[in-house]
C-alpha cells in the first residue's frame, strides 16, 4: 500500500514538472511551481508565479495580472498599478485559456496480471533440426580444446575526453511589484481596474484541481 501511495505521489510531481503549470498556489501538495504573494506594505505586494519547463510566458503574464487582482479585490482596492515589472496588457483581450483543468491530465495506471511461465523440464531442441522425426538425444563425450592463453595487450596512450560543463536551464518566473489604488482616478498604462481585470480573465483562468473535490472551486469573478 506504501509503494503504491509513493507511487502515486512520484507520478504527480513527474506530471507538475514535464506540463505547463496552470494557476495555483506554489508549495502545495509537494509542488513548488505557482503563485506566491508577499506583503510589503499595507499599499505595496510583491506578487510572483514560477512555472515549469513548459509554461509559457504569455500564462505567467496572464497569472500574475490575474493573482495581482485577486490581491486588490480582497484588499478593498478598486485599482492597482504595477510599479515594478512588466505584463502584458493584452492578455486581457481575446478569448486565450490560460491553464489545463484536472480532466486534461487524468491518466489511469492499471496493472495487467501476467501469468507465470512454466521451465520446460528435460532437453529443448531448437532449430530445422527440431522437426526432424525420431531425433533422439546420444550419450558421449565432447572433445575439449584448448586455446593458448591472449596475448597480452599492446600499450596504448590514454585518451582524454573533455564534455562541457551542464548549465540548467532557467525556469520561467514573473515578478511584479503592486501599489494598491484607493480610487480610479489618474489611471495609466501601468494601473488596471479590479473588477475589469477580473471579469475578463476569470472565466478563462483553469487553475489545477486540488486533491479534495470539495475545494475544486471556479476562479471568481467580480459581480
Amino acid at each position: 500500500m506504501f509503494k503504491v501511495l509513493a507511487i502515486l505521489a512520484g507520478s504527480a510531481c513527474l506530471v507538475a514538472c514535464v506540463t505547463p503549470t496552470s494557476y495555483r498556489a506554489a508549495d502545495t501538495e509537494g509542488i513548488r511551481f505557482g503563485y506566491s504573494t508577499a506583503k510589503l506594505s499595507e499599499q505595496l505586494y510583491r506578487v510572483r508565479f514560477l512555472g515549469s519547463g513548459r509554461t509559457p510566458a504569455r500564462w505567467i503574464d496572464a497569472f500574475l495580472l490575474y493573482r495581482a487582482a485577486e490581491v486588490a479585490r480582497d484588499a478593498g482596492a478598486p485599482a492597482f498599478k504595477i510599479i515594478e515589472g512588466h505584463v502584458d496588457r493584452s492578455v486581457l483581450d481575446g478569448e486565450d485559456v490560460y491553464g489545463h483543468s484536472a480532466l486534461d491530465l487524468d491518466a489511469t495506471v492499471a496493472a495487467a496480471p501476467v501469468s507465470p511461465q512454466t521451465r520446460q523440464q528435460g532437453d529443448r531442441v531448437v532449430g530445422r533440426a527440431a522437426l526432424a522425426s525420431g531425433m533422439q538425444r546420444t550419450a558421449g563425450t565432447m572433445p575439449i580444446f584448448r586455446m593458448p592463453p591472449p596475448a597480452l595487450p599492446k600499450y596504448q596512450p590514454p585518451v582524454y575526453i573533455y564534455t562541457p560543463t551542464y548549465v540548467p536551464v532557467p525556469l520561467p518566473e514573473g515578478s511584479v511589484l503592486v501599489e494598491l489604488r484607493l480610487d480610479l482616478k489618474s489611471l495609466d498604462d501601468k494601473t488596471f481596474v479590479t473588477a475589469d481585470v477580473l471579469d475578463k480573465l476569470g472565466p478563462r483562468i483553469k487553475r489545477s484541481a486540488p486533491k479534495d473535490p470539495a475545494a475544486n472551486v471556479p476562479a471568481p469573478t467580480a459581480s
